[in-house]
C-alpha cells in the first residue's frame, strides 16, 4: 500500500506515524508545508506586501505557491490514499488535483469547525472526513477519531523528576487560565515548569518565557523529568489535546479544564483531575498516589498502529 501526508510540521507529531505504517508493510511520503517542495519564503519585503495586496482582492500567494509545488512535485505519482491534515491551508485546485492521483482522499481535522470554520469550504473534495471534535461529527456525519498517542514506545526508563506538573503552550485566549493554575501550585508549594512561547521576550511572573519552537522529542524529554502534566481546553473545541495523549503515553497524572474527559474509557480519577478555574483545588491525595495503568485493551485503542488502523485499513 501507497499513501502520501500531506500536512503542519505541527511541532513533529506526525513523525511518530512513521513506525506504525512500516510495521504495516505501508509505504509513506510524507509532505510537510513550510519544509520542501512545500518551503515557500517571501522573497523580499516588498513581495510580502504585494503578497499581502493581493490576498485583499482574493489571490492568496502562498496558495498558489503550494499548488505548483504539489502539481510538479507528484505530476507522476499516484497513491492508494492520501490524508491531508490542516485541509484549509490548500486552494481548490489543489484538492482536485490531489483527489485525482489516489483512490482514497481522507483528511482528518485538527481543529474544530468553531476555532477554523475556513476548513469546511473544502470539505466537500474529500471521501472521509475524521474529526476529533464530537459536536462537529454529529452535525456533520463525520468519523469521530481522537489524537493519537504520540510516544514511539512506552517508556521503561525511570528519570528522577524534577517537577511535579510540566505544561507547554503558546501565548493565548488560555494563557491566564494556565497563569492561574501556575499561581496556585507555586503559593501551595507544588513544583512544576511551564513553558509558554511568545514573541515578547519580557518576564512573566509564575512562568518562564521561550521564543523558540520546541520539538515534540524535546517536549517529550520534559514530560518525562515531570509527575504530571497540565492541559487548558480551549474555548472553541472540547476534543481532546495532544497534552492528553501524551499523558497517557508517558503515564503521567493529568490536570485538564476539559470537562469532556470523563466521558473517554481511560478516564480515571486516580490519574487525571478536571481542574475548576474558579475555584481550584487538588487534593493531597492525587499528588501522593501513584499513576494507575491503563488496561492493555484500552490503551492500545488510542496508539499509533491504531489510528493508522482506522485511518488508513479500515476506512
Amino acid at each position: 500500500m501507497k499513501i502520501l501526508i500531506v500536512s503542519s510540521y505541527i511541532f513533529g507529531y506526525m513523525e511518530y506515524l512513521k513506525p506504525a505504517l512500516e510495521s504495516k508493510g505501508i509505504t509513506a511520503e510524507f509532505v510537510y508545508h513550510g519544509k520542501a517542495p512545500l518551503d515557500f519564503k517571501y522573497k523580499s519585503k516588498w513581495h510580502h506586501l504585494v503578497a499581502f495586496i493581493k490576498k485583499t482582492v482574493g489571490f492568496n500567494t502562498k496558495m498558489e505557491f503550494r499548488d505548483r509545488a504539489l502539481k510538479s512535485h507528484l505530476s507522476h505519482k499516484s497513491f492508494d490514499s492520501i490524508l491531508v491534515i490542516h485541509p484549509q491551508y490548500l486552494a481548490n485546485q489543489t484538492h482536485v488535483f490531489l483527489k485525482s492521483i489516489t483512490n482514497k482522499y481522507i483528511t482528518f481535522l485538527f481543529d474544530s469547525l468553531a476555532k477554523m470554520p475556513r476548513q469546511m469550504s473544502v470539505l466537500h473534495h474529500f471521501d472521509t472526513v475524521f474529526s476529533y471534535e464530537k459536536s462537529d461529527c454529529e452535525k456533520h456525519d463525520f468519523k469521530f477519531l481522537t489524537n493519537f498517542i504520540p510516544v514511539s514506545e512506552k517508556p521503561t526508563t525511570l528519570v528522577k523528576p524534577r517537577y511535579d506538573f510540566f505544561n507547554i503552550s503558546t501565548r493565548d485566549e488560555r494563557f491566564p487560565k494556565l497563569l492561574n493554575i501556575a499561581k496556585y501550585l507555586k503559593e501551595n508549594s507544588i513544583k512544576y515548569e511551564f513553558l509558554v512561547h511568545t514573541k515578547n521576550s519580557k518576564e512573566i511572573e509564575y512562568v518562564k518565557t521561550i521564543k523558540r519552537k520546541i520539538e515534540s522529542q524535546e517536549v517529550n524529554c520534559e514530560i518525562s523529568q515531570s509527575l504530571g502534566m497540565v492541559d487548558i481546553q480551549r474555548e472553541d473545541q472540547t476534543g481532546l489535546s495532544f497534552r492528553v495523549m501524551e499523558s497517557l503515553g508517558f503515564e503521567k497524572k493529568l490536570l485538564t479544564t476539559n470537562k469532556d474527559v470523563i466521558n473517554y474509557d481511560f478516564y480515571n480519577p486516580n490519574n487525571i483531575l478536571v481542574v475548576d478555574l474558579q475555584n481550584i483545588l487538588i487534593p493531597e491525595q492525587f499528588l501522593k498516589t501513584p499513576y494507575q495503568k491503563l488496561p492493555p485493551e484500552i490503551y492500545n485503542k488510542y496508539t499509533t498502529t491504531a489510528w493508522v488502523n482506522t485511518v488508513f485499513l479500515e476506512n
